[in-house]
């Protein structure tokens, strides 16, 4: 049996007569009754009893047409589903995000991403960095944004990087500078990341070139939390700009720092599969997003 059978029969019966079935199925009549023909043949029973140029439907025909009819709806659903997926308008897509940008800014891009999508699920995990590439080593994700390196071979990435920008609370001294240097903070207290990450290790480089005063007065494993400390009016805090940009209205002043303190980002995706159309789409809403903060 074909599909194209199958909506004959059930035209036939639904619709009463040939004329009529013909018509909804954009065929000629000749073609129509060529179809159920073939389709008795096919089967080894009769479908119609044929009687003054009229075909009425045997129980084994009417028996076969509602079971046609299930089908026929769930080829018809699959049939939308396939243009929605081709479309972007169905699917999942599963992002794990480190916590500086998966707090608000990635929620926010997700959010304008599935404006126009709505059978579309998305599944945000805020995780480390290195959680991050675990998962999406192992599939767990279809789109992550982490820390640099990724040495992984069952991870792709497009790296970028952005450039570090220093946070002062609203009043602060220095807001009037236009740049700032390490001159400009020796001695001023600083909160900084962990002195196991490679942000403060470049900022202690910079400071010792500088001959400059590095005084940490807080140590944060991220980059939110120090916002939170500077706005509050603990010191001041060298942090990557997108972080940055989300504290911008809640009392925080941002200003380029000198020397440059690169920040490695990654978009990383499982390696060694195809990657679906929407996490294709998403990563490029990420890159347009990111573009304006990424370093040249």
């Amino acid at each position: 049996m074909n599909v194209r059978e199958l909506q004959a029969l059930r035209a036939v019966i639904a619709r009463g007569t040939v004329t009529r079935a013909a018509e909804h199925l954009g065929v000629s009549q000749p073609a129509l009754s060529n179809l159920i023909a073939n389709l008795e043949r096919r089967i080894g029973i009769k479908l119609f009893e044929r009687a003054g140029g009229r075909l009425s439907p045997t129980a084994e025909g009417i028996h076969l047409s509602d079971e046609a009819e299930k089908l026929l709806i769930g080829l018809d659903k699959l049939s939308h589903l396939a243009q929605d997926l081709r479309e972007q308008k169905a699917g999942l897509l599963r992002v794990g995000c480190l916590p500086g940008l998966g707090i608000d800014f990635v929620p926010r891009l997700l959010a304008g991403f599935l404006a126009d999508r709505p059978n579309v699920k998305v599944m945000l995990q805020v995780r480390t960095s290195a959680e991050v590439k675990e998962w999406i080593a192992a599939r767990q994700f279809d789109v992550g944004i982490a820390e640099l390196p990724a040495d992984d071979a069952a991870i792709d990435v497009d790296p970028f990087s952005v450039r570090c920008v220093c946070v002062m609370p609203q009043g602060h001294p220095l807001t009037a500078k236009k740049r700032i240097t390490p001159k400009d903070l020796s001695g001023v207290p600083i909160v900084t990341l962990n002195r196991d990450h490679m942000t403060f290790f470049r900022v202690t480089r910079a400071f010792e070139q500088a001959r400059a005063k590095l005084n940490v007065c807080a140590e944060m494993h991220m980059f939110a939390p120090a916002c939170t400390m500077v706005a509050s009016g603990i010191g001041v805090s060298i942090i990557e700009p997108i972080t940055a940009s989300t504290y911008a209205d809640r009392g925080l002043e941002c200003r380029p720092f000198d020397p440059p303190i690169p920040f490695d980002l990654g978009i990383m995706y499982p390696a060694n599969r195809p990657r679906s159309l929407l996490a294709q789409s998403f990563a490029e809403v990420l890159k347009d997003a990111m573009s304006p903060y990424v370093q040249a």
